[in-house]
C-alpha cells in the first residue's frame, strides 16, 4: 500500500484558486455591512411613537400644569353667561370760584396823587411861570394836593435816585423797566435807593417845589421812555379832570 501525502499548503492554494475565495470575500462583505447598520442605527434619534420610554424621567406632571393653569386676563369663549354691559361713571368736577369775579383788577398804572390837574405837559410849548416870573417849557403835569399828603408810586419799579434838586426840591425817580422812568418832585422820601415798590405802594410825602412855589401844593410829575420826555396822563391812562387855567382844551 503506498502512502498517502497531504499537501495542506497545496490546498490552501488549490481553495482560493477556485470557488473558495469568492466564498471568503463575500463573508468579509457581510461583516462589513453588519458593522455599517449597528453605526447607523445607534446614531439615529428614536422614533416617537406616543408612548413613553420606561428609562426615560417622566415628564407628564410638568406638561399637564402648563395646560390646567388658565392664563390671567384672557376670556373664556366658552362662556355661555351674556356679556355685562359697560357702566362709564361721570365724576362731576367743582370749579374753584373765580375770586376776582367782582372786583376791579389791579392797574399796572395809577394816578400818583389826586386826579385834579392844575399843570399840563407842554411838550415843546413854553407856558408863563408865575413863581419864575417867564415863559419856559412845563416837562410834566402837577396835580393838586395838600403838604404831607402820602405820595404813591404809579407802577411797580425799583427806586434809582433821591435827589435835592434847588429848584424842584427832594426828588424820587424810580424805574419801571422796559426804558419807562419816572420823576416825582417836591416830595420827601420814606424809601431809599434800591428799594423794590409796587404799584400803589407810599414812597414819600408831599412837600415844597421852589420853582413852582406860587402854584400851590402840588406833585410835579415827569415820566421818561427810553429817555424821551412823555405827556404823564396819556402813560397812566386814567381819567383825570383840569382846573381852568390847566385845561388845555382852553388854551
Amino acid at each position: 500500500m503506498g502512502k498517502i501525502h497531504f499537501d495542506g499548503e497545496s490546498k490552501i492554494k488549490a481553495f482560493f484558486k477556485g470557488k473558495g475565495f469568492y466564498v471568503a470575500l463575500a463573508v468579509c462583505l457581510v461583516a462589513l455591512c453588519g458593522v455599517a447598520v449597528t453605526t447607523f442605527m445607534s446614531n439615529t434619534p428614536p422614533i416617537d411613537t406616543g408612548e413613553e420610554d420606561p428609562t426615560l424621567p417622566s415628564t407628564s406632571s410638568t406638561t399637564d400644569k402648563a395646560v390646567d393653569t388658565p392664563v390671567t386676563g384672557i376670556p373664556d369663549d366658552r362662556s355661555t353667561t351674556a356679556p355685562s354691559e359697560t357702566t362709564t361713571t361721570t365724576t362731576a368736577t367743582t370749579t374753584e370760584p373765580d375770586i376776582q369775579t367782582g372786583a376791579t383788577s389791579v392797574d399796572l398804572f395809577i394816578l400818583p396823587l389826586t386826579n385834579e390837574v392844575c399843570g399840563s405837559f407842554s411838550d415843546d410849548q413854553p407856558v408863563y411861570s408865575k413863581t419864575m416870573n417867564d415863559w419856559r417849557v412845563h416837562n410834566g403835569v402837577d396835580f393838586v394836593g395838600s403838604d404831607g399828603q402820602a405820595v404813591k408810586a404809579l407802577a411797580d419799579g425799583t427806586i434809582q435816585d433821591l435827589e435835592e434838586d434847588p429848584l424842584w426840591g427832594k426828588t424820587i425817580t424810580i424805574d419801571h423797566g422796559f426804558g419807562i422812568q419816572s420823576r416825582y418832585c417836591g416830595v420827601t422820601p420814606s424809601v431809599k435807593e434800591g428799594d423794590t415798590v409796587k404799584v400803589g405802594d407810599i414812597i414819600g410825602n408831599l412837600s415844597e417845589i421852589p420853582c413852582e412855589s406860587l402854584e400851590g401844593s402840588h406833585l410835579h410829575l415827569e415820566i421818561t421812555a427810553d429817555g424821551k420826555l412823555i405827556d404823564p396822563i396819556n402813560a397812566i391812562g386814567q381819567e383825570v379832570r383840569y382846573t381852568e387855567e390847566a385845561d388845555p382844551s382852553a388854551a
